[in-house]
């Protein structure tokens, strides 16, 4: 699959999520859930977990492969313009972060594109105005020549720029999302919510997101398989274990390989005319010693499929897998499918 990543800030932990974790506004800046209302005003743009950003915080991906180009796909909501990049796509040798393209939003509200201090593409003024919910959809691919940076914003296409696109080397290494600084009261920041990236490898999720909306769905009741058992505390079922096991009090646990453990999921109410283009499982999970994996799986009318064993390191992180068509008939999802649909992880 060539979904690398996605995210609606929804984990509750973003250590265990992104690699690099700079927040260096420990009043308001970091992630937020809907209703822990730290001077935010705005709720989130889907589920109940947004990123609150000022221009000094920063959250770094990087997995150690490197791509030579990448769709992105974010939604943000900014209270100021003009105040630093919004996302960094280092273009280095890997773990070092000097060189990049990068999206940032002008004083105008013209969205622009470095390449690391020089501009090299402007939109007209006006694309992005305060206060109001945007959907980007970015395309770097760095080259000394023919490189391409394009940026979507709401599905329309405000830059599409062909040329010298990198300082250093034709890949990306790491990808980063900085904020905007909020009003003199330290209100705002930039919201950042949505977040999807696409490699270009393969035959699917290989392009342009689309215009994403994550709607999170978690355990919700008794599934097929229980070979895991609860740890921690107890907190009386199977699936309110892995709803909880963001927080470390609840999990499951198993010392065998091939275990499975699955759970019926909440069902969402879709908005009309939605498209589901990935159902996306995001398991938090460490090994406590010695060697284990990790494989998210989902069960669909009966059917199952198991993802590649994903190596599980001592630190919690979030092993993630995304199936683009449903597995019980190799067709693309549809919303009647989610009735039919269990979730959940084997060993």
């Amino acid at each position: 699959m060539t979904r690398i990543f996605t995210t609606g800030a929804e984990e509750a932990d973003p250590n265990a999520l992104w690699s690099i974790v700079d927040f260096y506004s420990t009043h308001h800046g970091g992630q937020l859930s809907f209703g822990a209302n730290d001077k935010i005003t705005i709720p989130p743009r889907t589920g109940r977990g947004v990123y609150q950003l000022l221009n000094q915080d920063r959250l770094t991906f990087d997995n150690t492969i490197t791509y030579t180009e990448l769709y992105f796909g974010f939604a943000i909501n900014c209270r100021t313009l003009g105040i630093s990049q919004i996302l960094y796509a280092w273009t280095d040798d890997p773990g070092v972060y000097s060189n990049f393209l990068s999206i940032r939003l002008a004083s105008t509200g013209a969205v622009e594109v470095k390449r690391t201090a020089t501009t090299i593409a402007t939109s007209a003024e006006g694309v992005i105005t305060i206060g109001q919910w945007y959907y980007f959809e970015v395309w770097f691919k760095p080259l000394n020549s023919n490189g391409r940076a394009v940026v979507k914003v709401d599905g329309s296409t405000v830059i599409d720029f062909t040329g010298d696109t990198t300082n250093e080397e034709e890949f990306i290494n790491a990808f980063s999302f900085g904020g905007n600084s909020g009003d003199n009261a330290g209100y705002g920041g930039m919201l950042l919510d949505d977040i999807v990236v696409n490699s270009a490898d393969g035959a699917v999720n290989n392009t342009y997101p689309g215009m994403v909306r994550l709607l999170p769905i978690r355990p919700d009741s008794t599934g097929t398989n229980s070979d895991w058992t609860r740890a921690g505390v107890d907190l009386g079922s199977d699936e309110a274990q892995l709803r909880n096991g963001t927080w470390e009090f609840a999990m499951m646990q198993t010392p065998d390989a091939d275990d499975l453990q699955d759970a019926v999921p909440e069902i969402p109410d879709l908005p009309a005319g939605a498209t589901i283009t990935n159902i996306v499982l995001s398991v938090r999970a460490k090994v406590e010693a010695g060697a284990g994996v990790i494989a998210p799986l989902v069960i669909a009318n009966g059917t199952s499929d198991i993802s590649a064993d994903q190596t599980l390191v001592s630190a919690w992180r979030y092993y993630q897998y995304a199936w683009d068509v449903n597995p019980d008939d190799s067709a693309a999802w549809d919303e009647a499918d989610l009735s039919l649909l269990k979730i959940g992880v084997s060993s």
